[in-house]
């Protein structure tokens, strides 16, 4: 059996739906509040995150969104997102998300499928 539903959609609605469809196969599920919070980085775009998408100004940017009052809030979510292996450091030390889960910069379509076999 094979169903399609296709979607256009508006990158800021694509980015949501795209993380949740994925995060039932992730070995390490993340949370509602992780989800919300990583589609916000993955959300932002231009020289903010051309340099270092986890950077001060895009954190910032990340915590004012979501009210934190205090750094370590935003820091925890990171450290989240590196135990599950959501991102990693690079070479040069900078923060990225993994290559199974990000989405290049230019794409303008995206295809998921999911096989499953059923067995009794």
């Amino acid at each position: 059996m094979k169903r399609v539903k296709k979607e256009r959609l508006s990158k800021k609605e694509f980015i949501p739906k795209y993380l949740k469809l994925i995060n039932v196969i992730l070995p390490l599920p993340l949370t509602n509040k992780e989800l919300e919070i990583l589609s916000a980085f993955m959300e932002l775009e231009g020289d903010l995150v051309e340099n270092d998408r986890f950077g001060t100004q895009a954190r910032s940017y990340v915590r004012e969104k979501f009210g934190f009052k205090t750094h370590s809030n935003l820091d925890n979510y990171i450290k989240y997102f590196k135990n599950k292996g959501v991102i990693f450091s690079d070479s040069n030390g900078k923060l990225q998300i993994n290559p199974k889960i990000s989405i290049p910069k230019n794409e303008k379509e995206v295809e998921l499928t999911f096989n499953f076999n059923l067995i009794n």
